[in-house]
């Protein structure tokens, strides 16, 4: 039986609905369509969601040797669905390094942030530079919550806000957390905009603070088009 089927076959067993399934396991609705209709590569970091929100064994539906690690390393949004996915339970390990109590020490990554658009990523760890920032807590408005990065930005289509080889330090969390300034992956390219929602006619605009270049108006009920968020902008460092 090939994967999909198994996937459906023990979510009816369960009497859940795509929907619910999808509430309980945090990966987006349109994934699990794709899977269910064997489309697409399943990873093992989803695969392990479904299985843990269905209660049941993943050897149940395949080798993990079978499952693709290559991709989605990042949980996905699907604006058609939702502008937030679960993360895993909070430990110490997903807490800001400290450096002592009054600074930060925070890791650099090896790749920047194109204001027009850049490179796909995965797992940001992987791209870890061994340096890092030593930024003062007294810096940041509030405690952050999650591990911080830094990333260079490159390109001219958020000036004046950020200047080419600004850096950005950002929280390494997935969801969605009010307007402001995020690093994201839309359409496989990584990117630092602007995000603002409007809650009534659930539009999200993607902004490029440079009216020279693109901004992107999304209708979350309609686009199927998934945005990996990699974090939201905390601090700037011009």
């Amino acid at each position: 039986m090939k994967l999909g089927n198994r996937i459906k076959e023990a979510r009816e067993a369960k009497q859940l609905t795509q929907n619910e399934l999808v509430n309980l396991s945090g990966i987006s609705r349109a994934s699990l369509q794709l899977y269910e209709a064997n489309k697409g590569n399943i990873t093992l970091e989803n695969l392990e969601k479904i299985a843990n929100a269905l209660k049941i064994d993943i050897t149940y539906f395949v080798s993990p040797s079978d499952v693709s690690k290559s991709k989605e390393n990042v949980s996905y949004l699907s604006p058609s669905v939702s502008l937030s996915s679960k993360n895993l339970s909070p430990n110490q390990e997903n807490l800001p390094q400290t450096l002592n109590d009054q600074y930060y020490s925070i890791p650099k990554l090896n790749l920047s942030a194109q204001a027009e658009g850049g490179n796909e990523i995965l797992d940001l760890q992987c791209y870890e530079s061994g340096e890092v920032l030593t930024i003062g807590k007294a810096f940041f408005k509030a405690i952050p919550s999650k591990n911080l990065k830094a990333i260079r930005v490159e390109g001219y289509s958020m000036i004046p806000m950020l200047m080419p080889d600004s850096w950005v330090v950002f929280e390494d969390d997935r969801q969605y957390r009010g307007d402001g300034l995020y690093i994201i992956n839309y359409g496989g390219q990584l990117m630092v905009k602007l995000f603002q929602l409007d809650p009534i006619k659930r539009i999200l605009d993607i902004i490029s603070v440079n009216k020279d270049y693109k901004s992107y108006s999304i209708p979350l009920e309609d686009s199927q088009i998934e945005i990996i968020i990699a974090g939201k902008v905390l601090r700037c460092i011009i």
